[in-house]
């Protein structure tokens, strides 16, 4: 089987020092995969706690106001590190978001703990060109050739994901029913596939990439969160073994020193290196980047 780890948000406030915390004891081994956001709008290094901490009592008012973008490359100390380490194989690069903000003039419906003012592209709007140019833009600043998305939020409209695919980006989670995917001979295919998987293994999701006519796509990932327990992630990774699948360990780096809900004693960070030290006992799990995955 194969696994990656998909890390979303590192942004014009994240510092070299939090990504190495986080990771140089496992870029060691394989590249996890940093999805960006290439002009997020706001304080985020203040919202992000502070979303957290108040969830959806957050003083969205304020937190709408504080717009401003802040575009990554104005952090110069944070390009020198990611370009070296992109270069050194320790990092892989995909695309998370523009300002991490849905810019649509109505906003779509709330949904239980789910922050929809930050699912950019959960939208009526065509943003294939703004997709582009952004992962040209990135390409170009970090000698990078981005290929892969994840949506902010987890969170994709029907037409939202379809400008991802014409940007030519590969695909990782968005919540779209597969039955609303393309209808071509890949399509009807995969189609099939799905639904004859979920006919037989009613419990499980299905546990591999899927190949598409022009990309392709994982819909699955599993969350590494403050409230995430070490036992659930290994039953999760022991139902996408028993298929020989692709597990996409999905989480953010900035929680990694947050204290778990269930037992204040540990962080994130340790819970994370618990489940890799569990993995690492079977010598038929791959480690790879997330965009090697969907390649």
């Amino acid at each position: 089987m194969r696994f990656a780890i998909r890390d979303d948000d590192t942004n014009f406030f994240t510092t070299p020092a939090e990504l190495e915390a986080c990771y140089e004891d496992i870029w060691t081994d394989f590249a996890p995969t940093l999805c960006i956001i290439s002009k997020v709008k706001g304080d985020w290094a203040k919202w992000v706690h502070q979303i957290y901490k108040d969830k959806q009592e957050t003083d969205w008012a304020a937190w709408q106001a504080d717009n401003m973008p802040h575009p990554i490359e104005n952090n110069a100390a944070l390009i020198t590190f990611l370009k070296q380490k992109i270069a050194d194989g320790k990092l892989d690069i995909g695309y998370h978001a523009k300002y991490h903000r849905n810019e649509d003039d109505k906003l779509p419906a709330e949904m239980t703990n789910n922050y929809v003012r930050g699912a950019e592209y959960y939208t009526t709007r065509n943003v294939t060109a703004e997709i582009k140019e952004e992962v040209t833009h990135l390409n170009k600043l970090l000698n990078c050739s981005i290929s892969v998305f994840t949506p902010p939020q987890n969170l994709l409209s029907l037409n939202g994901y379809n400008c991802v695919l014409n940007a030519g980006l590969n695909l990782c989670g968005g919540g779209i029913s597969f039955y609303k995917k393309e209808k071509d001979i890949k399509g009807l295919i995969n189609i099939v596939k799905q639904s004859a998987f979920k006919i037989i293994n009613r419990e499980a999701d299905y546990p591999k990439v899927l190949k598409y006519t022009k990309h392709n796509e994982i819909a699955y990932h599993y969350p590494l969160q403050p409230s995430t327990r070490l036992n659930t992630l290994i039953e999760d990774f022991e139902m996408v073994r028993k298929y020989n699948g692709d597990f996409v360990l999905s989480t953010h780096y900035v929680e990694f020193n947050y204290q778990m809900v269930y037992d204040e004693k540990i962080t994130m960070k340790q819970v994370l290196m618990q489940f890799l030290d569990y993995i690492s006992k079977y010598n038929d799990v791959k480690k790879m980047s997330l965009s090697a995955m969907l390649k």
